[in-house]
């Protein structure tokens, strides 16, 4: 299988798509450091992920990773800063910063945060945090952190590192996929959301990723996309409410789905947007409720977990 990794010594060989999916991670890198960078949300150490200074971004690419950012927080911010022991499981994690931003934040919190990427991913990441003595610290409990190489389509192999681990199967635990799903293919990204709510009893799944893939603006970012190399392979199959649903249920019993334009309008704190919609000029509007008008959240629950946006 093209999916499968090829050891010839040391040297592993991917798919081209997975090398294109692996450059993804850089891209929200990029955008989420530039974005802080100017003031949009305060993260100290998304700058120590990256080795060069913030690639200056569009005003619309900056105000949508803000959205990305404030939709996960609202989320999992209340879930850690609750009493009593919790985990969080985030796959696909990339070069993301979001175990130290809560570590420092609250660090009386009673947390495990684990994360789940490529192995190339992994390698690059602890090579970083091992050479910034902020972060080393940081991550220096085992208990408190853990980073797994392995590809999210080997459940087998997912399960076993999860059983090495220890990982709790009752604790209230938050899964998250930030734009991981919809680049896997239709089966292999089902099967991964149904054996997480099977393996963790008292759960919630947090999923955002790109939706309505047939209007006309839908096909002019599908082609973007792919045009770099990342087939959005889950994008026809899970494009619509309905469709997502049906990938959560009946593993978690309970979903609740909005897009990101809903999210902004409804959801998002008065105060912190009217801050953030005057650190840059902007007129983009139309095409800005396009844009998250084709992006979703999805929020499923399960057990004794009840968060909601």
């Amino acid at each position: 299988s093209k999916y499968q990794y090829i050891m010839e010594g040391k040297k592993p060989k991917i798919s081209y798509t997975d090398l294109a999916v692996q450059e993804t991670s850089n891209e929200a890198l990029t955008s989420k450091s530039y974005a802080a960078s100017i003031g949009y949300f305060d993260d100290p150490f998304i700058k120590m992920m990256s080795k060069s200074k913030p690639k200056k971004m569009y005003p619309i690419i900056n105000r949508g990773t803000w959205v990305r950012v404030h939709s996960y927080r609202r989320v999992l911010e209340p879930f850690i800063a609750a009493e009593g022991f919790k985990q969080v499981i985030s796959l696909g994690a990339g070069m993301d910063s979001t175990f130290f931003y809560l570590r420092n934040k609250y660090p009386t919190a009673k947390f495990r945060y684990i994360e789940v990427d490529f192995p190339e991913i992994v390698t690059k990441k602890v090579g970083v945090m091992e050479k910034n003595p902020a972060l080393a610290k940081l991550k220096e409990d085992p208990t408190c952190y853990s980073i797994i190489s392995c590809d999210l389509r080997e459940l087998e192999r997912l399960n076993e590192e999860f059983v090495k681990l220890k990982v709790d199967k009752t604790a209230p635990t938050l899964i998250m996929t930030e734009c991981v799903l919809v680049y896997m293919d239709p089966k292999s990204s089902k099967d991964l959301v149904q054996w997480c709510g099977t393996y963790f009893e008292n759960s919630a799944l947090l999923n955002y990723e790109m939706i309505n893939p047939s209007d006309s603006f839908g096909k002019v970012m599908v082609s973007n996309i792919e045009e770099r190399g990342c087939k959005l392979l889950g994008i026809y199959e899970y494009g619509t409410f309905e469709q997502q649903k049906g990938r959560v249920l009946p593993a978690f019993s309970k979903v609740e789905i909005t897009t990101l334009l809903e999210y902004y309008t409804k959801y998002a704190d008065k105060a912190e947007k009217a801050r953030v919609e005057k650190i840059e000029f902007f007129d983009e509007y139309e095409e800005w409720n396009m844009l998250l008008s084709h992006y979703c959240l999805v929020l499923a629950t399960k057990g004794t977990v009840a968060i909601a946006f």
